[in-house]
């Protein structure tokens, strides 16, 4: 039973990627019947040893996002080890290359399933506030950001590095972060570093991305301020060890609502899609999942409807549906899905035609006598009601 249970469970997966925050939590789905996938902790492993023999050329592709032109659509690139051939795993190990477009070109996190062994001294936890993801490039004298979809959400001059045509000789640099848009207080947090001033950091280490980052805004401090050539603030997300106290004190002092928490695995490079050295988690899963206790102030932001994980991951999941498919579309789709049976077509000879143009031109006329007649007996005379008398007839539409 508990066999047949995993099978219709792995069927009904809404995403190829295992983990992937589009879904609800493993952990609730079964995650640990499924015996034949890899785990996480496999995944990352493995992940770290394929990406130190990976060759791309990510300062061509940085260009490419500079200049904003492409020639060809992207592909994946699949590396399997030869363990999952011999085993025949599930889960294959995927490296995507970067889509060539504007669109899918950040990385994305799991769930935090396993929480790893080495949790402590190889992991680096960031706040993220309550905002919108979106990919800033900023080249030929002007900053723009786009969405996950690859959409223009702002175009305007900045102080990052070929962000602001004032800058002179500077106009050949170009710089690519990640960052999180807060519409509420127009400041764009910088999550990650992908390139600065031209030089990709794509295949560099999160540790060194992170420390990077901090050094190079100290070197720029006017983005951290608004002025007419900078109208957005740009702010980096400060990162602290995964340790219990760092982690409350970080959650007590935030100076922004708190959306939840990504994890780092240190060795990470950049890698452009869902992955496993990167896990997420609300803030409040933490204490449930890692066992770190909530401090009060946020623990009061805790909805009323809130029981448990599981009950409101089915909640959230219930509301998206009928938000993205109420019960009106619903009913024309079932309309959609039914439509009236086609009619045959019948081949006719000349003479099958003519004899049916005939016969159409027959019942045409007496049709036409047909409404003569209707038109004749409507005109007759009405009762006293409808006119002055019986000899003064009313039309009905009188």
């Amino acid at each position: 039973m508990d066999e047949l249970t995993a099978t219709l469970a792995s069927s009904f997966a809404v995403s190829s990627d295992p983990n992937t925050t589009a879904a609800e939590h493993p952990r609730y789905a079964l995650y640990k019947n499924r015996s034949s996938q890899q785990t996480q902790e496999d995944r990352r492993q493995k992940l770290l040893q394929i990406q130190k023999s990976r060759r791309f050329d990510f300062m061509s592709h940085a260009r490419n996002l500079a200049d904003g032109s492409w020639t060809a659509p992207g592909a994946s690139e699949k590396v399997t080890s030869p363990e999952d051939e011999e085993e025949g795993m599930d889960v294959e190990t995927v490296l995507k290359k970067p889509s060539r477009s504007f669109k899918n070109q950040l990385m994305y996190s799991e769930w935090l399933v396993e929480v790893p062994d080495d949790f402590g001294e190889e992991w680096v936890t960031v706040l993220c506030p309550v905002a919108k993801r979106c990919l800033v490039v900023a080249s030929k004298g002007n900053t723009r950001a786009y969405t996950k979809g690859g959409y223009c959400l702002h175009t305007f001059p900045s102080h990052l590095p070929g962000g602001n045509r004032r800058q002179g000789s500077k106009y050949s640099d170009y710089t690519i972060l990640d960052c999180l848009y807060s519409e509420t207080q127009g400041i764009y947090f910088i999550l990650d570093i992908m390139c600065w001033r031209g030089h990709p950091v794509y295949d560099s280490e999160a540790e060194f991305r992170f420390y990077w980052l901090q050094s190079k805004i100290e070197e720029t401090p006017e983005v951290l301020h608004v002025s007419p050539s900078n109208p957005f603030k740009f702010v980096p997300l400060p990162n602290f060890p995964c340790k219990k106290e760092a982690i409350g004190i970080a959650m007590t002092t935030a100076n922004f609502e708190i959306d939840g928490l990504l994890f780092f695995h240190k060795r990470s490079h950049y890698i452009i899609g869902s992955t496993p050295l990167v896990v997420w988690l609300k803030p409040y899963m933490v204490p449930e999942i890692i066992g770190i206790p909530i401090p009060q102030q946020i623990m009061k932001k805790i909805p009323a409807s809130y029981v448990n994980y599981k009950t409101h991951i089915e909640e959230v999941k219930n509301t998206k549906q009928m938000n993205k498919n109420p019960p009106s579309m619903r009913d024309s789709k079932a309309g959609s899905n039914n439509p009236p049976p086609k009619k045959e077509r019948v081949i006719l000879s000349k003479g099958q035609k003519k004899s049916r143009r005939n016969q159409q031109r027959k019942s045409a006329g007496d049709s036409m006598e047909v409404a003569s007649v209707v038109q004749q007996e409507t005109f007759e005379t009405v009762p006293t009601e409808m006119g002055d008398n019986q000899n003064n007839p009313v039309s009905p539409t009188q």
